[in-house]
């Protein structure tokens, strides 16, 4: 027939008609858009943003809400509010103290190698397993974390760097002690082992003794400002 479309024209001319009624459908969106109140607008947003916020907060509810009883939420500030009635005074007495520390030792130029820690941590696994334990389970007698340890003895390997020339023990005064308190080499232990031993103990008792006294120094020294009273 004469009149008769190609094939291939049809569908292309059928591609076109269904791109333009895809743009007048746009187009019409835009306009409708366009039309609505500055009052429905502003609505849109309101309910837009409210269901990211409670969508939000339903995913972060746990950083709020720490239990509820029959549907009552008991939240996670009213615990810290009775941790702090309980122990308060004492945590921030030690998150200071911390501070400080960490301030002279920035201040001294002191760096503590991760290896050293690492080493002090297998010496104190190994005692624990001498003694038929594991180091997990002395530290959970402890109520303490592998992180805790690891920050207490970073802790004590900076205050012994501190204190280095103040916590020193001499041959003399390792002699000094075991005359005095009439110690002598039992079976099993020489008398290297004995002074080693002895070494160990006088200089674990200098260092508490120094290592008080420089963070009263310390606290004496800076400018502490309490916010809260426990």
């Amino acid at each position: 027939m004469e009149n008769e479309v190609p094939k291939a024209e049809a569908t292309g001319a059928e591609a076109v008609a269904k791109k333009e009624s895809f743009s007048a459908r746009v187009n019409e969106l835009k306009g409708a858009v366009a039309k609505m109140s500055r009052t429905t607008k502003t609505f849109i947003i309101v309910l837009a943003v409210a269901a990211i916020i409670l969508g939000g907060a339903y995913y972060f509810k746990s950083l709020f809400v720490a239990a509820t009883v029959d549907g009552t939420p008991i939240s996670r500030l009213s615990i810290v509010r009775e941790l702090e009635k309980k122990a308060g005074k004492n945590v921030l007495d030690t998150l200071i103290t911390k501070k400080l520390i960490e301030d002279e030792v920035k201040k001294q130029g002191i760096i503590v190698k991760s290896e050293d820690v690492e080493s002090e941590i297998k010496k104190i696994e190994a005692q624990v397993t001498a003694q038929g334990g594991t180091l997990e389970q002395a530290l959970s007698g402890q109520g303490m974390t592998d992180a805790d340890l690891w920050e207490q003895i970073m802790i004590n390997k900076e205050l012994e760097q501190l204190l280095a020339d103040k916590i020193t023990v001499s041959d003399e005064e390792i002699n000094q002690y075991l005359s005095t308190n009439k110690i002598a080499p039992t079976k099993g232990v020489s008398s290297d082992d004995l002074k080693n031993q002895t070494r160990e103990q006088l200089k674990g008792q200098k260092f508490n003794t120094e290592a008080a006294k420089l963070i009263d120094d310390l606290r004496a020294k800076a400018t502490i400002k309490y916010y809260t009273q426990y």
